[in-house]
């Protein structure tokens, strides 16, 4: 189990970034050329809802790879004081109700993305733009968080439990081939 963890998130690491930063870049490029257009009065088609899907993309995508490298808020009241397994205990419970309740809104997206691609969604405006695909990366990016936080619990319990490093000890990471 866990070199299928270090694969997955290796993997997503060495993707995800890039499907989040390159609709970044796009999103650069299509406002510019919009500014530069409207200066001239032929403004960009469809910026607006290339520019609001692109970030579709952005954001939903993101929220695993910040949800992989701890990149949340902690607000540490009492915790901080409690032992390391009990904190690392708290920790899966909240990443366990996290999975939850994203579990529940990935669910959610995926009816709507469906039947979005059912109907082939557009957005009316002075051009037709699919609305469909970017449902579907939504879903895909939920799910994404929703994978992503099922394994933070499996860490911090295996922490919790008294062990060390699942998942990321130089042993693991020599055997799939990863950089120590």
């Amino acid at each position: 189990m866990e070199k299928l963890i270090i694969r997955y998130e290796a993997t997503l690491e060495k993707w995800g970034v890039f499907l989040i930063s390159a609709p970044l870049a796009v999103m650069t490029v299509i406002e510019v050329l919009n500014a530069v257009g409207r200066k001239l009065s032929m403004p960009f088609p469809c910026a607006l809802e290339s520019v609001e899907s692109l970030l579709v993309i952005s954001v939903y995508l993101g929220v695993a790879i910040v949800a992989l490298e701890g990149g949340h808020v902690n607000v540490t009241l009492m915790t901080n004081r409690l032992s390391p397994s009990v904190q690392s205990a708290l920790d899966a419970l909240a990443n366990l109700l996290g999975a939850l309740t994203f579990g529940f809104f990935a669910v959610a997206a995926w009816v709507e993305g469906v039947k979005s691609v059912a109907i082939l969604e557009m957005r009316i405006g002075m051009y037709r733009f699919p609305i469909w695909p970017f449902k579907i990366i939504f879903a895909f990016g939920l799910t994404l968080l929703v994978v992503q936080l099922a394994v933070n619990v499996v860490k911090y319990t295996y922490n919790a439990l008294g062990y060390t490093d699942y998942a990321g000890s130089s042993k693991f990471k020599s055997e799939v081939g990863m950089p120590l």
